[in-house]
């Protein structure tokens, strides 16, 4: 009974995980990849259930084998946005001074302009490919990591249990990562899932636009890239990636707002 009270999303968001990875397990790569002319936009079928593409490759196994591409490259620029940004805004909070003027002006100045303007002027100095990409939306999205987590640390440490700390002589090395980082992490938590979902709009709109992934592979975007040509005659080539990234979007921020509602409440719980 415990789980069935669990709310609705969470289980949307781990079952489309678990289709998505495991079906990968039952799906031929070459079928993603290799080039049919002769069976070029073919309706959908018992064959290809989707049908095929301009390059008769079938459809259902490229949207399979891209959420590797898109799903992992995305799960892997969050991760190293996080290891960039908590650090400075650890640094940033505990430190004040001179340390904390530089980075928040750097962090004012990026957050002026949209962050989808900076990843396109980057992205744009880069060769296209999904890796120059990983690293133009990473340098783009630390900041607000930074921006989050000093935050955070500036309300802690002005805490009597931090000041005692300090009067103890404690290393700020322990004080950063026993008490700040652990008070850091419920909010960065849900800033990532929420952040997850931005990231695979991102790398797709990057990868639409031609600066991110290129053909022949199979990431979301590069696909309505290539389908664009046939949306009057075989629209299913653009419509069937672009429902994938909304209802991964959308999965993701659903789970997030969930996640940060349970953490307004575990707050709440704790002040009352």
């Amino acid at each position: 009974m415990k789980l069935l009270k669990q709310p609705l999303i969470y289980y949307l968001f781990v079952i489309f995980i678990v289709v998505i990875m495991g079906s990968q397990l039952f799906v031929s790569k070459d079928s993603a990849l290799t080039v049919h002319l002769n069976q070029t936009l073919e309706a959908p079928s018992l064959h290809h259930l989707l049908g095929t593409d301009d390059y008769g490759r079938d459809l259902l196994a490229r949207i399979i084998i891209g959420a590797r591409y898109t799903l992992i490259v995305s799960l892997l620029t969050l991760l190293l946005t996080v290891l960039v940004g908590v650090p400075f805004g650890l640094l940033a909070g505990y430190k004040k001074g001179l340390i904390d003027t530089i980075i928040m002006r750097v962090i004012d100045i990026g957050l002026s302009i949209p962050e989808f303007v900076l990843m396109i002027a980057l992205a744009s100095f880069f060769k296209p490919s999904i890796w120059n990409l990983v690293i133009a939306i990473m340098l783009i999205k630390w900041m607000t990591y930074t921006r989050l987590t000093r935050s955070i640390v500036s309300i802690e440490v002005k805490k009597p249990y931090i000041q005692m700390a300090k009067m103890l002589k404690v290393p700020g090395h322990v004080i950063i990562f026993k008490h700040f980082l652990p008070q850091a992490i419920p909010s960065i938590i849900v800033l990532m899932t929420v952040d997850f979902g931005k990231i695979i709009l991102y790398i797709s709109s990057l990868s639409f636009l031609g600066l991110g992934a290129q053909p022949p592979s199979p990431e979301w975007g590069a696909m309505l890239n290539a389908g664009r040509d046939y949306i009057e005659s075989y629209p299913l080539q653009m419509l069937a990636p672009a429902f994938m990234i909304t209802i991964t979007i959308l999965i993701f921020n659903l789970k997030g707002d969930t996640l940060r509602d349970r953490l307004i409440q575990r707050k709440r719980d704790k002040d009352a």
